[in-house]
Formats: structure tokens, C-alpha cells, sequence
């Protein structure tokens, strides 16, 4: 008798169904999640690698401002495309939410990799401008603000709809905006579900945003390795933005501290602007004719003569100093800063010139110097030099001497 009742018990146990292991069919399963406090969180230039660098994250980013996808542009980079096909395959997401549409490009790209892997799922694309001249019967194209889902996606809706989710946050790139996404959606994700943080690299503010929330409920999520590490650590530009959630909805009920948001879009001038604009003279040193290098560097020009126009007067020898000045010399000393000037950029710089006149000396001298120097300076007629060359700082003249005898050199 005890031997049968042992093996009644035996069988029991046998048959009570075991909790389902939330790696079973996943690539790579052993070691390819980690804790977001186990990952560098560091995003201050574009990304680089021992095979990758700066100046060619840089190329590959303005080459995919021109990617278009059946016809549509479409604004990714190669590296993500292929991992979005890879994810997809696996957690053949019955329901993806895409925060930022653009021109519907990418919803298209998701909605025809549906059907072509058979997956029964649905796009549910937002944006505060919705598209309207793309369709496809696996995309939706909502009206909506990232920073207020509640007012697009009802509580009684998200609840009918079907398992898995993928959240795919590709808004305006800025802190607000991700922080705002993130937290709503955490509420709603269960155990499975994946979020990823678009462009976190850009300015480092999604990125930011992202460490910020994780410090809240960092433990209920889990970094995707496999995904972010594929080709080289990070080597996408969603750093540490592929998350696995671990935990059912509601399970933990976080505290969000208040949040300032700041304004939508990229800021003015941060460390990640700077190094891009480092890398763009990188690339524009090997590729002198590479449009997308003469565009940024030309659109910094003018940034930075807004700059100059628009600074203290007594903060100028210090913001010369600074990283932001050194990138601006580094402009000024490259081939960028002898190219011949279109017309469009004289008038600017007579224009400048023309209102600097009207300044007090030596603040009139000073800016139309740090402005000029980053043109061939010789568009400035001779005569303004002779005038305000004697009243230039010590820490000026001698760029402006340098620029000078560059152009004389031609």
C-alpha cells in the first residue's frame, strides 16, 4: 500500500502543471537578460565601436534620412532594421503601439513583416500630426500627443486588446516625451511584453529618461542583450532600449516622482550636438564633397553666429574656451571654413557685419570677428578688418591672424 500511494503522489505531482518558463524559444536564452544597473549608460557622442567610428555612425545616420520604404521615407538605420526583424520573428506581437509616426514609412515596413510572417497582430500608430495618406489593413493611424496617451488610448480598450505587446516609443527624441510614454504604458505591460526606446543615442535625452524610469521600477523590466549587443555592445541606436517586462501588470505599484518635461524636440547645445558636429568634420575631412557633412556643418556655422550674436559680451572669452569654442575653432581651421560661400551666405555675412557696425566698440570688433572667421574672411571688405583688427582681445587676434593667412595661402 505505501508504495502504490507513494507512486499515486508521484503521478500528482507529475501531472500539476509548472509554471511556464518565460524563456522557452528564446534565442540565446541562458545569460541574455540583465539588470539595467549591469549596462554603461553613457551616450555623450555618436556611437563607436572597434569597428565603428564616430564619423561613421554620423554617415550611416544621413544616409537613413533619405532610407524610404516602398516609397515612403523612413528614418532607420540598417543595424535596427535587421533587429526588428529578428524580434518580431520571436515574440510575434499580436498588438504593437509605434509612438511618433512620421510619414508612415516604418508602420508599413511593421504591418507588411506581419504578413509576411503570419503573425495575426495590429499596428496602432501615434502621433500628434496622424498620417493620412498611407494605408494598410495592419495599421491604424491615431491622432495623439505622447506626452498625454490618455487622452487616445482608453483603459477599456487597451484591455481587449490581444497578447503580446510591443511598444515602440520613436516620438520627438526628447526627455518628456519618453519619460511620459514609458510611464504610461508601464501600468499595462505584462509579463513578456517588450518596450523599446528609439533613438536614445540622439542628444542623449530618450537615453536619460529612460535610466530615470528604470530607477523607479528597474526590477519589474530587463535588458534584451541579445537585441542591444547583437553586432557590438550597443551597436544600435536604441542603447539599452530593448526591455523584456518580467513582472504581471500592477504587480508592483510604482511612485513616479513629478517630472519637469522641458520642451519637445532636441535641445540647443548639449555635449551629444557637439561631438556630432565633431564627427561631421571628421567625416567631411575624408568626404569634402559628402552632402550631409556641408549640411550640418553649415547649419552649425549659423548656429554658432547666433551664438556669438546673442552671448553676453563679457561671456565670450570663457565660451571660447569652452568644448563649444573648441569645436567652433576646429570649424573655422578646417578645409569647411575655406570653401568658397554661396551668395546666400554673403549677404548673411554683410547683413551680421551691418549690425554689429551698430554695437559700441570693441563689442562691434569682437563679433563680427567670430563670426567672420568661420566664412572666407575675405568676403568682409578689407576695410572692416583695417578697422577691427587693433580692438580684438589677445585671445581672439591670433585666430584671426591664423584665418587669414590661411586664406592667403589658397
Amino acid at each position: 500500500m505505501a508504495g502504490s500511494e507513494s507512486g499515486a503522489n508521484d503521478r500528482a505531482e507529475s501531472a500539476t502543471p509548472s509554471a511556464p518558463d518565460p524563456n522557452a524559444g528564446l534565442i540565446n536564452a541562458e545569460g541574455r537578460f540583465c539588470h539595467w544597473r549591469d549596462r554603461p549608460w553613457d551616450s555623450v557622442r555618436p556611437i563607436q565601436t572597434s569597428f565603428l567610428t564616430g564619423s561613421d555612425a554620423v554617415a550611416i545616420e544621413m544616409a537613413a534620412r533619405s532610407y524610404s520604404y516602398r516609397g515612403i521615407q523612413t528614418i532607420k538605420n540598417p543595424f535596427d532594421w535587421a533587429l526588428y526583424s529578428l524580434l518580431l520573428w520571436e515574440l510575434k506581437p499580436r498588438t504593437i503601439f509605434e509612438i511618433g509616426s512620421f510619414a508612415g514609412g516604418s508602420a508599413l515596413w511593421l504591418g507588411d513583416h506581419l504578413n509576411n510572417f503570419g503573425i495575426d497582430g495590429h499596428i496602432y500608430s501615434i502621433d500628434i500630426n496622424p498620417v493620412t495618406d498611407v494605408s494598410h489593413p495592419k495599421v491604424t493611424f491615431l491622432a495623439g500627443d505622447g506626452r498625454d496617451l490618455g487622452q487616445t488610448l482608453s483603459p477599456d480598450w487597451l484591455a481587449s486588446l490581444p497578447r503580446p505587446w510591443l511598444v515602440i516609443e520613436d516620438a520627438d527624441h526628447s526627455y518628456g516625451t519618453t519619460i511620459a510614454v514609458l510611464e504610461f504604458f508601464h501600468g499595462w505591460l505584462e509579463q513578456g511584453d517588450y518596450v523599446i526606446v528609439e533613438d536614445s543615442l540622439s542628444a542623449g535625452k530618450p537615453l536619460q529618461a529612460l535610466e530615470e524610469f528604470l530607477m523607479v521600477c528597474g526590477d519589474e523590466y530587463e535588458i534584451d542583450t541579445y537585441f542591444c549587443d547583437f553586432y557590438e555592445r550597443n551597436m544600435t541606436w536604441c542603447l539599452n532600449g530593448f526591455l523584456r517586462k518580467r513582472t504581471t501588470a500592477g504587480a508592483i505599484a510604482p511612485s513616479f516622482p513629478p517630472r519637469e518635461l522641458g520642451e519637445p524636440g532636441l535641445p540647443e547645445w548639449d555635449e551629444f550636438w557637439l561631438n556630432w558636429i565633431d564627427s561631421c568634420l571628421d567625416l567631411y575631412e575624408r568626404s569634402p564633397e559628402h552632402r550631409g557633412a556641408l549640411a550640418e556643418l553649415s547649419n552649425a556655422r549659423s548656429r554658432y553666429a547666433h551664438y556669438w550674436k546673442e552671448a553676453p559680451i563679457e561671456d565670450l572669452p570663457v565660451i571660447w574656451q569652452s568644448t563649444s569654442g573648441q569645436i567652433y575653432q576646429r570649424l573655422v581651421a578646417s578645409r569647411f571654413g575655406q570653401r568658397p560661400i554661396l551668395p546666400t551666405d554673403l549677404d548673411f555675412l554683410l547683413t551680421f557685419v551691418e549690425y554689429c557696425s551698430g554695437l559700441p566698440e570693441p563689442e562691434s570688433a569682437i563679433r563680427t570677428a567670430l563670426v567672420a572667421i568661420a566664412y572666407p574672411i575675405p568676403a568682409v571688405d578689407r576695410s572692416v578688418w583695417e578697422r577691427i583688427y587693433p580692438q580684438l582681445p589677445d585671445w581672439l587676434a591670433p585666430a584671426v591672424t591664423a584665418a587669414l593667412e590661411a586664406w592667403q595661402r589658397r
